[in-house]
């Protein structure tokens, strides 16, 4: 009889211990589950805070950012904006009024209009070093001066052997070469030229002419001079030619002047 009442304690013992131990498992287990819970939550809280701290500091950091990139961006284009061309006497070109376009060195080899190639019209633009030079004219819409690095209209308003337009326009000759010839109009990409003044401070009245339409991927190169085979001075653009630098002067104001020098 003791020995049966003891081995019912025993097996009670077994089933409490293994009760307990259930349940000190699954404890455990849900303990775990909850650890596993809140680490993943730290993770994604620590991540979201991570990136809203890294999302601030972008919003302040960019605007630096921007700032310096549109100072570095601006400061060169600063350097490089339109300003009025001015002739011999510092005074602003007007558009429609004539002038002559001399060399830098001289008061005379003026341009003016020429047959090179094959002796025929249209006429083209060049520098004639025994004659004073033929008047031009510049045209800027919507401007009252000439300025610079802008696309401009250029024309000798004179009547011609060839009756063809006076206007300047690019005609090519070869690979790589063109002619700045005549017979141009104003509308076409062919006769948009511009002017730029060379760089230094004493070279304020020192400008050469370019081929370089406000147009993206088109031929942006410096007009100077080719010599024909006859000898004449073309005005051209190519391989190998350099600016050819002019300064300008006011038909009137050389009449004036020419009259004061004779009267005195």
């Amino acid at each position: 009889m003791a020995e049966s009442v003891h081995i019912h304690v025993f097996k009670m013992h077994a089933t409490c211990s293994n009760i307990i131990f259930d349940y000190i498992r699954k404890q455990y287990e849900m303990v775990t589950h909850i650890t596993l819970h809140i680490h993943t939550y730290t993770t994604q809280l620590s991540l979201k805070l991570r990136k809203k701290t890294m999302k601030v500091a972008m919003l302040h950091f960019l605007p630096l950012c921007f700032s310096l990139i549109l100072a570095l961006k601006t400061q060169p284009l600063l350097a490089a904006e339109p300003e009025p061309v001015v002739d011999k006497q510092g005074n602003p070109l007007e558009p429609g009024v004539g002038y002559y376009v001399w060399p830098l060195w001289a008061d005379n080899g003026g341009l003016t209009l020429g047959q090179t190639r094959n002796k025929t019209c249209p006429l083209d633009v060049i520098r004639d070093p025994s004659f004073i030079g033929t008047p031009v004219s510049f045209l800027a819409p919507g401007l009252d001066h000439i300025p610079t690095l802008t696309d401009l209209t250029i024309d000798f308003p004179v009547t011609t052997i060839c009756n063809q337009p006076t206007v300047w326009r690019l005609l090519k000759e070869g690979s790589g070469f063109w002619f700045v010839s005549t017979s141009g109009n104003p509308g076409d990409l062919t006769s948009k030229f511009k002017i730029e003044r060379l760089a230094g401070e004493h070279a304020y009245e020192i400008y050469s002419f370019k081929f370089c339409p406000s147009v993206p991927g088109v031929l942006c190169a410096p007009v100077g001079t080719f010599e024909d085979a006859d000898g004449t001075k073309v005005m051209a653009v190519g391989d190998n030619i350099e600016p050819y630098y002019v300064r300008f002067q006011k038909v009137s104001t050389f009449a004036q002047h020419m009259k004061q020098a004779l009267s005195t």
